[in-house]
């Protein structure tokens, strides 16, 4: 093996996360229950779809995808309180820490880089879909999950500002367009995740992502 081969080899087996360092680290920057919980649910559907799709073709990583899906909000709590952008900050942190890669995906939780065009899909895109299929700590629909971002941020009423509703409608669009490029690859349709999802268990006895 090449030197430069070499390195890239170390390079990616120093990125890998275990999932208990995950939860180690959730635990060293006091990210509360509920948010973990969350990050649970949505670590369940992305490593549910992950397995689809690789059966399928796709050569998604699983390793990054378990560590993602946890530590996607592990700095939201903290920015609840000054609104900074979770996504944004999540990724400086991760990154300072050596985790790169695992930062670029929680980096793009909120809003992807445009890959119109990629006819594969990323780890990132499962991530952010995987994150707009679940609300609070349930999966539903996108519908669903927009009516609550509707109602949530009042979008009905005239004095919103209408910047925030051009931004809500923009990623509705785009998610939308994401889940037709996910479930075109997939044997299901995306209205039958939560079914399958049930029949198919990616968590342990104890409720964690199971050790990859």
């Amino acid at each position: 093996m090449k030197t430069e081969e070499r390195n890239l080899t170390y390079k990616a087996r120093k990125e890998i996360l275990s999932t208990y360092k995950c939860y180690d680290l959730l635990k060293k920057y006091n990210v509360p229950g509920h948010i973990i919980q969350h990050s649970e649910t949505v670590c369940r559907v992305a490593l549910f779809l992950s397995y689809e799709l690789n059966k399928n073709g796709e050569k998604l990583d699983i390793q990054l995808i378990n560590a993602a899906a946890l530590l996607h909000d592990i700095t939201k709590f903290e920015d609840l309180k000054t609104h900074k952008d979770h996504a944004k900050t999540g990724k400086i942190l991760l990154e300072n820490l050596g985790f790169s890669r695992i930062g670029e995906i929680v980096g793009e939780h909120i809003n992807l880089q445009d890959k119109r065009g990629i006819k594969t899909i990323s780890e990132a895109e499962i991530i952010n879909y995987s994150d707009k299929r679940v609300m609070h700590t349930e999966v539903v629909t996108l519908p669903e999950r927009f009516k609550d971002l509707r109602e949530r941020y009042g979008l009905n009423k005239k004095t919103l500002n209408k910047r925030t509703v051009k931004r809500i409608n923009e990623l509705e669009l785009k998610i939308y367009e994401l889940e037709k490029k996910i479930f075109s690859k997939l044997d299901f349709k995306a209205e039958e995740l939560l079914y399958f999802l049930e029949k198919t268990s990616c968590l342990s006895t104890q409720g964690k992502p199971v050790e990859m």
